[in-house]
């Protein structure tokens, strides 16, 4: 049986052989997961701890594991942004959870012309709280961790104008159906410490939205001869990335 997966919420201080976890997380463990003493553990601190551990007590208010080894992961490389037009609906946190474990380093919400999504500014937190959320729960599902950073909402004008210069550690590339956009496959990846990925929302990016990332730095690239949904794109550009990535010896 493979070790169970948990966050803790804190890093443990330098030597720490005990952790007491917090009360959602020993209620999931003890009620949900049914972990008994002595079960073997992974902790997990979304700042790249892994550290394996065993359960002392099975007490759904303050469960408390015994930390026996601990290292610390490497980050990806490269990291993988997606900055995302935000979809309708509930598609946003699918897309937000799905990235997170597929291995994304940080999600950008992105208000734009097309974009149904509208949040003020108490809507736009608590949606970045919710996704904050799900990029732990991301962490715990897939053994990543590193959890993904979740940004504030932006609208796309506001967010490309703060854009640093790009430099050659750097790959940005949008999504894309225009007719000069190349092949994913093309994209040589070697040397490149991170990409940002550029993805519409429903109805996609429009002339002046695409022409402006153009002009940032941002590369239009196909995915492959259909027209995908959001959530579907962001993902294909994240095992896209990887695969390529691994095929330029990265």
């Amino acid at each position: 049986m493979s070790p169970l997966r948990v966050w803790i919420d804190q890093t443990p201080a330098e030597g720490a052989r005990q952790v007491v976890l917090s009360k959602e997380e020993s209620a999931h463990l003890v009620r949900s997961l049914r972990a008994r003493r002595g079960d073997a553990l992974v902790l997990l601190d979304g700042h790249g701890l892994l550290a394996e551990a065993k359960l002392l007590t099975a007490d759904p208010a303050g469960a408390v594991v015994e930390v026996v080894r601990v290292r610390q992961a490497e980050p990806l490389r490269p990291a993988i942004t997606i900055a995302q037009g935000m979809p309708k609906g509930g598609t946003m946190d699918d897309l937000v959870r799905t990235c997170c474990e597929a291995g994304a380093a940080g999600v950008i919400p992105l208000e734009t012309a097309r974009c149904e999504v509208k949040l003020d500014a108490e809507r736009a937190a608590a949606k970045q709280a919710r996704w904050t959320q799900q990029a732990a729960e991301a962490c715990k599902q897939s053994g990543n961790p590193w959890q993904a950073t979740i940004a504030a909402p932006r609208k796309f004008d506001d967010w490309l104008a703060t854009l640093p210069a790009a430099t050659s550690a750097e790959l940005r590339l949008t999504g894309s159906l225009e007719v000069d956009a190349e092949p994913v496959g093309r994209v040589d990846f070697t040397g490149v410490q991170a990409v940002t990925w550029l993805i519409g929302p429903e109805g996609d990016l429009t002339a002046d939205e695409l022409a402006a990332a153009r002009r940032a730095g941002f590369r239009p690239v196909v995915l492959g001869p259909t027209v995908l949904r959001a959530e579907n794109a962001a993902l294909a550009c994240l095992a896209a990335t990887h695969a390529l990535v691994g095929r330029a010896g990265g």
